[in-house]
């Protein structure tokens, strides 16, 4: 019959059935491993089989299989799996199951085999996820698993470029690993099952669908969360991964808690970034979708928001998603927003920071587009998150630093925002903030904040198109100046203190910056902001300066536009003189301008307004108006121009005073101003009203006199005021017409108050008015005859007039000179024919006999002012004179008074002169005369005076035509015609002047070149004068070099005037001279010496005896007394040396800058340009009148000095060069200040090829002999060094870095840090420290390793010699060598130089770190001050943490490096080395820590016998359990039990450091049970060492584990422990005895009581356990016995079962202590207190081990009584014998009782005889007693012995006092009643 065919699923059954036969006939593991070898991936494969029916069986013979494989030593064929998975992607049954194996055969693999699949499961791991989403993370959860056991190479090394192609890792798969990376360092477990930045679909893939055991690390197969994420943050960082797959992950990293991720992540960020566009778009919204979250994703969490808020603040690009950012903002700052997302605290102080900060980009760095759409919203937004905190005033406990930012940020969108956001007609924003400044009182940071805000907005108010918001703003302005009541504020209306800021200096500068220089408002609201004066704050005052200053004022708005470099000054325009003053004179109310043409109601009003403000208001009101109408004056074509620069009010007063063609201008405007002629520059006659500037000025005059009058005070601000007020007052009516002076003419007549004041120049001030109102033609004669009058009679009490009244009488003699004088001048005719005739001769008849007779000084002075306005207005003549008093006696008595220099008088004396008419005889005897007089005054030494002098010389000399006189016309007309005398009178007093400038006089010298100076100044036009030009230059050149500085000045000055005087061909040859004497070495100046001429200072060389060389005779004469004739020329060379010097100086003064500057423009040094590179040398030179002179030639000379220094800078710098090593100081040190200047004003290309000799040269002179010098090299060195590094910090270019390697050796070598000379050393080690500090890494990072290395060896250069010699002596100054050492170690870790290094480390890469090694290598092989190689131990500190993951490949060999450099002979460096050992070994591998391990336990602690090796040994192992905690624990094995022994050690010092280890970093008696073998096999190695320190801690290491191990486990020990404790146990008890023994002995007892019984019973060990205890108690040591008979007593009681003789061994010595008597006892001298209380611990453990072992049935029991009488019987027994008879009793008898065993009566009566013997001992012991005849009563006795004991018992009762002692004793009675 033939045989079917089998079907195909018959046959698919049959295979399986084979395979499961298979399966089931394997009866062990490894066949079992091998079936699943070969058949477990085909038969998964027949899941996907059509027949259910072999799937269903294939599924049963995977559940036997299940069964079967649970042993873990059973291996499943993963590889087979993994790739069956990977191939049937289309299979879920399949891949199932492939995963199920997978799961539970990878953990049974070796960590090698895991390693090999790394490429299989990386491979299509992106696709696995595809398929199944289950299936892709249960695959992504076996990688984690498996990379954790890969060792990644180092990075950036080839092994990690290969990577990627060894791995075989796709770039889709890259991606998708990247991806879910960066999500697990997301990811945390959460009871919500949902975490930050994860959907839920993602929460689940990373927890394998919620399973709890994935991130379990207690299951077999779990995860530990922490460690995966710091493995995945390092394989991020290798080359697997492209910047932008690893660019978010990295964010993800930096931001975690963790820190040994987040310094992985910091790192990988630092790499990326640079790589990462942040200005693309998709990168972009990729973070704001992170930031943010989408549909079904959390936001990420406030960390890693910041971190994504930093990178927001670098790309522009983010600027644009407009909602995004009011979004970003609404929720980090609303309260309603913030409170859903953030946690209160620094979470949310760091994250308001990080948005504030990207705010800020915003405004500064978005495109006008985006800050428009964005700024109104987040103003208010940021606004409502400050009135959140509570405004103005804010909640308590609110983050105030935040609401600075706040307001700072407001400031900035307001600024680039559009306009129209704060230019809107209510200036809400802007009240706002004026508001929160004046009121918030968040505290002074807050303040800054504001002003830094307004101060920003200013900007957008610099352009106002709208007139009605200029108004408005000047409105708001207005009221911020006004005094603020201090009860008008939020604090003061809340109840709380008042509390209001002033908001007066942000109004001024907002007036500054934001109105026109043109607006009056402005300028009204600057002078309010003086109205305080020195009460008010100095930047109010400074600002409101600037404000009234054209200059300031223009170059604030130049700047704020840009303008920086040029300052246009045709661009500014002066406010309208006419709108001024009737804006702040006219007024009705000030905060309306009125219009030009508009007539006040009450002009009185606005003044008497404005005299309420104070006086430095007023005043600064009436100057500014002044100043207003001389520059409209100088406005004209005809007038001269002033320059619009820093002194341009000080040069309007200059003009205004000294140039008559300015004086003329303004006179013309006046005039023809009232009679309406005139056009004004630059407004045509159609728009200009004629008698505007009348009605000004006389408003102008009005509110002076007011002013004048009105501040009658006596403070120095109101007489100021007055003085100003009244001088400007007199200033303008002596310009005016007198038809304009007509209309107030009347106000003269109310002077006479002010004429008779008390004060000075209030008298002097109205009089000067009177005399110019009073004599106006026109005015009311009677009311000007009865003033007159009235002073008349004033004066004529001046010879009984005292006090106040002396005050009047000078006020009335100058009021009436003034007037007499003018009246004269106007009317035109002589005295006698006026109405005043009488008048006049009593006045001058006054005069006169005031100045012969008065003694009051003031009165003199009165006297010579009212006559010299007599003769200066020709009022009086001679014969006038010589009626009331002889002419020669008057010439005197002024010259008298002059001498003293009473410049008063030296003018009247001079103005007399111009009286004198005609030319006779007489008449040239008078002017000889008064010009001798004259001349005689050069013996004065005040220079003003001889100035004085001077002009009076002049007035001599020409009369009216003297320009000196030009400001004295101060009434409207022509000069005075003077003689005809004057047309011969200049010449020969000009001659005369010119001899007198030849003398070697000092005083008359100086005084003659004064002289000389005003008549050139003021005659200087006259042809006399032009002719003898060339005699004045050859007088002025010669004085140059005077010693005098004065002479020098007015010397210089004089050439001036020469030189404008002068032709071009005098021109030329002046410039000509003076070029040769500044740049020769020979003092061509000098003039001819005579035996007067003074060649040093008085004091300059003297000569011992109390006097000094000064002149040329006292040279020839100290050369005579010598007789060394050659000390005339070394004199002479030194005085010329001098001269020179004092000849360059004076080349600045006054005039000779301008003669320089003309003649370079067309003159000699236009042809001739050779002097600029001296010039500019001596621009710096040390003397600062040469330096002060030579920057006034250089700034006239050189029009563009950038230009001219650019053109020249070739020969300057050679010149510079050539001259800092001139023999001469002054040019060394000048050279060095140069060149210094020099280069910071030029780019480094002209510079850079001199930039090497200019360094060596530069330190040569820093050892320059002279300190200055010294000082000066040192400046250009700090110069060098400052633009080298900031260079270094703003650019890696090539040529930067050339310039380092240039310098870096320079101050590395001999020249620099190593050299002699200690100043060039500090300095080159300020400049290294400088460049390391600014330097940017890419520059920096070649020459670290060097730079490390020499700056550790400096460490120890550096350090101060002291140190060392107080180290040396320390004992001398009651201290230590360690506390000195510490000292030094604490200034290592802070010294600048420490920092360098830090710096230097946190730049390295990986290409210097293996350079570094080597170089620090040598560092610590050449160091030899402590200070260095601490340094050395703190680089590897550093390295370890800081750079952790640069210097991990690198830390096996450092701690090479620390083994060889840890012993040293300093403890504080051996203590350093041992704690970076400890930093090391974090990153070192387990072998390097293995090896470290092996050296400090073989080498330093049991290979050395030196104590501090061990302590070393001791502080290595500290560093590694403290530092490298996790490495510690993994060695676990290698260091607990070392450091157990170790503990022990019998060195105070060693063991106290290795108890700490213990303590804290190891554990307690658990940890000595788990390594208990690991210990005695330790303990045991020693035991036997020849080193007794090992031996001892053995030992004692031995006993602690058997007092551990018995504490840690009860009453039971375990029969292994027993076994592994015993060998050692028996070992160490062996031998002599030694001290400290007696802790074995007790733990020989604690393990007897301790061990097992069976182990115990083992007949060796029982005979062993005998043998020990009977050997050590038969010891004759006497300190040792007592312990070992404490020991026998535990063991006997312990092994009752073994009679260990105890009585044998201790009676016979407790009777021979006994016996002995005390003489026998003291063996020793001295030692008889010791041995007594030796022997009572004997007694007493002995008497104790009896009672412990004694059996009292036995023959024992008599021996153990006998012992207890004979101690009982001892006189005067301690009481620790009594105790140690009554604990012995209680344990025998104890024992007795716990077996039942009845004693006899005998044994009862003596043990109760003991007991009960009367006892007096202290109460605790007469309790111990009792409690002892309390377990007597517990025995079995007869009754008769009951009732015995009872009786005595109560008879004890009786007596006993005690209640506690009286209730045992109650207790034992009770006992034996039952």
């Amino acid at each position: 019959m033939a045989s079917s065919t089998p079907s195909p699923e018959a046959k698919e059954l049959s295979l399986v059935g084979k395979v499961e036969l298979r399966i089931a006939l394997a009866d062990t593991d490894s066949k079992l491993q091998d079936i699943l070898k070969t058949y477990l991936a085909p038969l998964l494969l027949k899941l996907a089989s059509e027949h259910r029916s072999v799937r269903d069986k294939v599924i049963s013979i995977c559940q036997h299989v299940n069964s079967r494989i649970k042993p873990q030593s059973i291996k499943l064929p993963v590889a087979a799996l993994l790739k069956q998975f990977r191939d049937h992607f289309d299979k879920s049954l399949i891949r199932h199951f492939d995963l199920l194996y997978i799961q539970q055969g990878l953990p049974r693999l070796p960590k090698a085999e895991q390693v090999g699949l790394l490429p299989d499961f990386l491979r299509g791991i992106a696709k696995d996820s595809a398929s199944s989403t289950t299936h892709g993370a249960q695959t992504f959860n076996l990688l984690l698993q498996v990379i954790s056991k890969y060792d990644l190479p180092p990075r950036a090394t080839n092994e990690d470029q290969k990577l990627q192609g060894d791995l075989d890792l796709g770039k889709e798969d890259a991606t998708y690993l990247g991806f879910w990376f960066g999500k697990l360092l997301l990811f945390n477990p959460s009871p919500e099952k949902i975490a930050p930045g994860l959907t839920s679909e993602e929460y689940r893939f990373l927890t394998l669908e919620d399973t709890p055991e994935v991130w379990d690390p207690k299951t077999s197969s779990g995860l530990n969360l922490a460690q995966t994420k710091m493995t995945i943050a390092r394989w991020l960082a290798s080359n697997l991964f492209s910047h932008e797959q690893r660019f978010l992950p990295a964010v993800y990293a930096s931001a975690d808690a963790n820190s040994r991720i987040s310094d992985i992540g910091d790192d990988i960020l630092k790499r990326t970034l640079p790589n990462i566009d942040l200005e693309e778009e998709a990168v972009v919204v990729e973070i704001l979708e992170t930031y943010f979250g989408r549909a079904g994703r959390m936001a990420v969490r406030a960390p890693i928001r910041i971190k994504l808020l930093g990178l927001l603040n670098k790309s522009v690009r983010s600027t644009t998603f407009t909602s995004q950012v009011l979004r970003l903002v609404e929720e980090g700052l609303l309260p309603e927003h913030a409170r859903k997302i953030l946690t209160p605290g620094r979470e949310t102080v760091k994250m308001r920071t990080a948005i504030f900060s990207y705010v800020n980009f915003l405004a500064r760095r978005g495109s006008k587009e985006s800050v428009d759409a964005v700024a109104p919203k987040l103003v208010y937004s940021l606004k409502d998150f400050i009135e959140s905190q509570g405004w103005p005033i804010p909640h308590p406990e609110e983050d105030l630093p935040l609401r600075g930012l706040g307001y700072e940020v407001i400031g900035l969108l307001l600024k680039a925002g559009p306009r129209e956001l704060l230019q809107e007609p209510n200036l809400e924003l802007l009240r706002w903030l004026l508001r929160s400044l004046r009121e918030d009182n968040s505290g002074g940071n807050i303040s800054v904040s504001l002003e830094e805000t307004l101060s920003t907005i200013m900007s957008v108010f610099e352009q106002i198109p709208d007139n009605e918001i200029e108004e408005g703003l000047r409105s708001l302005l207005l009221e911020q100046m006004e005094d603020q009541d201090e009860s008008d504020n939020a604090a003061a209306r809340s109840g709380k203190p008042s509390f209001s800021r002033s908001t007066r200096y942000v109004a001024v500068r907002f007036a500054n910056r934001c109105l026109s220089y043109k607006d009056v408002a402005a300028r009204w609201i600057d002078i309010l902001g003086l109205e305080h004066g020195s009460q008010e704050r100095h930047e109010v005052v400074e600002e409101a300066k600037k404000g009234l200053d054209p200059y300031w004022h223009l170059m604030n708005t130049n700047w704020n536009q840009g303008k920086q470099d040029t300052i246009s000054k045709e661009s500014l325009e002066f406010p309208d003189f006419d709108r001024l003053t009737s804006y702040l004179f006219t007024m009705k109310d000030y905060e309306t301008i009125p219009d030009a043409d508009e007539t006040p109601q009450n002009e009185g009003l606005a003044v008497r307004f404005i005299q309420n403000r104070r006086p430095s208001a007023y005043v600064t009101a009436i100057r500014f108006c002044r100043n207003m109408l001389i520059a409209t004056a100088l406005s004209s074509s005809e007038g001269p121009h002033i320059a619009i620069d820093a002194d341009w009010e000080r040069k309007v007063d200059l003009t205004i005073t000294t140039d008559a063609l300015a004086r003329t201008s303004l006179r013309t405007l006046l005039r023809e101003s009232f009679t309406g002629s005139r056009d004004v520059k630059g407004q045509s006659a159609t728009n200009y009203d004629k008698n505007d500037i009348s009605k000004s000025t006389s408003s102008l005059i009005a509110a002076s006199i007011s002013g004048f009058k009105f501040f009658e005070g006596t403070s120095s601000e109101d007489a100021d005021c007055r003085r100003q007020c009244g001088e400007t007052f007199v200033e303008i009516c002596s310009m005016c017409p007198n038809s304009l002076l007509f209309q107030i003419a009347p106000l003269s007549l109310a002077l006479q108050p002010q004429m008779i004041s008390n004060d000075l120049q209030t008298r002097m001030l109205a009089a000067q008015a009177f005399g110019i109102l009073a004599t106006l033609e026109g005015c009311d004669a009677v009311a000007v005859r009865k003033q007159v009058d009235e002073l008349q009679e004033i004066c004529s009490i001046h010879e009984q007039a005292f006090g106040a009244q002396l005050n009047q009488v000078h006020g009335a003699v100058l009021g009436l000179g003034h007037f007499f004088g003018r009246f004269a001048y106007r009317s035109a005719i002589k005295m006698q024919d006026t109405d005043f005739d009488n008048s006049f001769k009593i006045f001058l008849r006054t005069v006169v006999d005031l100045i012969l007779h008065s003694r009051d000084s003031t009165l003199a002075d009165a006297s010579f002012v009212a006559l010299d306005q007599l003769a200066l207005f020709h009022t009086i003549t001679l014969d006038d004179l010589g009626s009331y008093v002889d002419l020669s006696e008057l010439a005197k008595r002024l010259g008298k008074s002059a001498k003293s220099g009473n410049e008063k008088a030296i003018s009247c004396l001079g103005h007399l002169a111009m009286i004198i008419e005609g030319d006779g005889e007489e008449q040239e005897k008078w002017i000889t005369n008064i010009e001798n007089f004259l001349r005689e005054l050069h013996e004065i030494k005040q220079a003003e005076s001889q100035f004085a002098v001077g002009e009076a010389i002049s007035c001599l000399a020409c009369g009216w035509d003297s320009s000196a006189l030009a400001t004295k016309l101060d009434v409207e007309g022509t000069a005075p015609q003077g003689p005809a005398r004057y047309d011969k009178a200049l010449a020969p007093i000009i001659d005369r002047t010119l001899d007198e400038c030849k003398q070697t006089k000092p005083s008359l010298k100086k005084a003659a070149v004064i002289w000389l100076l005003c008549l050139l100044q003021y005659c200087g036009h006259r042809p006399e004068m032009k002719e003898r030009l060339p005699a004045c230059q050859l007088a002025f050149k010669r004085c140059l070099s005077d010693r005098d500085t004065l002479v020098q000045e007015s010397a210089s000055r004089g050439l001036g005037l020469v030189y404008e005087h002068g032709d071009r061909q005098l021109k030329d040859d002046l410039v000509r001279d003076l070029v040769g004497s500044f740049s020769s070495d020979r003092a061509h100046t000098s003039g001819t010496v005579t035996e007067d001429t003074q060649l040093f200072e008085p004091g300059a060389l003297p000569t011992g005896d109390g006097n000094s060389v000064t002149t040329y005779k006292d040279i020839m004469n100290l050369a005579a007394e010598v007789g060394d004739s050659s000390l005339v020329y070394r004199f002479m060379s030194l005085a010329s040396n001098n001269a020179i010097w004092s000849t360059r100086a004076a080349f600045g003064r006054f005039g000779l800058s301008n003669v320089l500057s003309d003649s370079s423009v067309d003159g000699y040094l236009a042809s001739n340009p050779k002097l600029y590179p001296k010039l500019f040398r001596y621009r710096f030179d040390p003397n600062t009148n040469v330096q002060r002179s030579m920057n006034d030639i250089w700034h006239a000379l050189v029009k563009n000095p950038s230009a001219t220094t650019d053109q020249y800078f070739d020969a300057i710098m050679s010149d510079l060069l050539q001259s800092i090593l001139s023999r001469e100081w002054r040019a060394r040190e000048a050279s060095c200040n140069a060149i210094a200047d020099l280069i910071q004003a030029q780019p480094a290309e002209k510079w850079e090829k001199y930039l090497s000799q200019i360094w060596s040269l530069c330190f040569k002179v820093m050892d320059d002999i002279k300190d200055s010098v010294r000082v000066a090299a040192a400046g250009l060195a700090r110069t060098l060094t400052g633009i080298l590094t900031r260079s270094l910090e703003s650019s890696t270019s090539e040529k930067t870095v050339s310039s380092l390697k240039d310098v870096l050796p320079f101050l590395l070598s001999t020249q620099g840090l190593e050299s002699s000379a200690e100043e060039v050393r500090l300095f080159a080690l300020h400049a290294l420290l400088e460049i390391i500090k600014k330097a940017s890494a890419p520059v920096l990072r070649p020459f670290i390793p060097e730079l490390v290395e020499k700056v550790l060896g400096l460490l120890s250069t550096m350090e101060p010699e002291a140190v060392n010699y107080v180290h040396m002596n320390a004992a001398r100054y009651n201290l230590t060598a360690q506390k000195i050492d510490d000292m030094r170690l604490a200034s290592v870790r802070a010294s600048p130089l420490m920092e360098a290094i830090e710096r230097c480390l946190d730049l390295l890469d990986e290409s210097t770190m293996k350079s570094l090694l080597q170089r620090l290598e040598a560092a610590m092989k050449s160091a030899v001050g402590m200070p260095s190689k601490v340094g050395c131990s703190r680089v590897l500190v550093s390295l370890s943490t800081r750079r952790a993951f640069l210097f991990r490949p690198h830390a096996d060999y450092a701690l090479v490096l620390v083994q060889r450099f840890v012993l040293d002979r300093n403890e504080t460096v051996n203590a350093s080395y041992a704690a970076s050992a400890g930093y090391v070994a974090r990153n070192a591998s387990e072998a390097a820590t293995l090896t470290l391990a092996g050296f400090a336990k073989q080498k330093l602690y049991f290979g050395s016998e030196d104590e501090r090796h061990r302590v070393i040994a001791a502080d290595v192992v500290h560093a590694l359990a403290k530092h490298a905690t996790d490495r510690f624990n993994a060695l676990a094995v290698e260091f607990v039990p070392f450091v157990f022994l170790a503990k022990h050690d019998s060195a105070n010092q060693v063991n106290e450091i290795f108890k700490e280890i213990w303590s804290e970093y190891v554990g307690g008696s658990r940890t000595v049970l788990l390594y208990l073998k690991e210990i005695m096999e330790l303990a045991q190695q020693h035991l036997d060492s020849p080193k007794w320190i090992l031996k001892h801690a053995s030992a004692r290491t031995i006993a602690d584990s058997v007092s551990a191990v018995a504490a840690n486990v009860g009453q039971a020990m375990s029969a292994v422990s027993a076994q592994t404790l015993w060998s050692p146990l028996r070992i160490a008890l062996g031998g002599k005895t030694w001290e400290g023994k007696e802790v074995v002995l007790e733990a020989f007892a604690t393990f007897v009581e301790k061990a097992p019984e069976e182990f115990l019973e083992k007949k060796e060990i029982a005979d062993e356990i005998k043998k020990i205890a009977v050997r050590e108690a038969k010891r004759q040591n006497q300190t040792y016995r007592p312990h070992a008979y404490e020991a026998l007593g535990r063991v006997s009681a312990a092994r009752t079962s073994i009679n260990f003789g105890v009585n044998d061994i201790v009676e016979p010595v407790i009777k021979e202590l006994i016996e002995e008597s005390e003489d026998a006892m003291e063996v020793d001298e001295g030692k008889g207190e010791r041995t007594e209380k030796t022997r009572e611990i004997t007694l007493h453990r002995g008497l104790v081990a009896l009672g412990r072992a004694t059996n009292l049935r036995d023959s024992a029991a008599d021996s153990f009584l006998r012992s207890l009488e004979a101690i009982s019987t001892i006189e005067n027994r301690p009481t620790s014998l009594s105790l140690a008879i009554f604990e012995a009793v209680r344990d025998a008898v104890s024992r007795m009782t716990a077996t039942q065993e009845k004693p006899q009566d005998a044994f009862l009566k003596r043990l109760s005889d003991i007991l009960l013997t009367p006892f007096d001992g202290p109460e605790n012991i007469r309790k111990e007693r009792a409690k002892t005849i309390v377990a007597l009563g517990r025995l079995d006795m007869s009754a008769e012995s009951k009732q015995d004991i009872k009786a005595r018992i109560s008879e004890e009762i009786g007596k006993e006092v005690s209640p506690a002692v009286k209730h045992e004793l109650q207790q034992a009675r009770l006992g034996l009643s039952t």
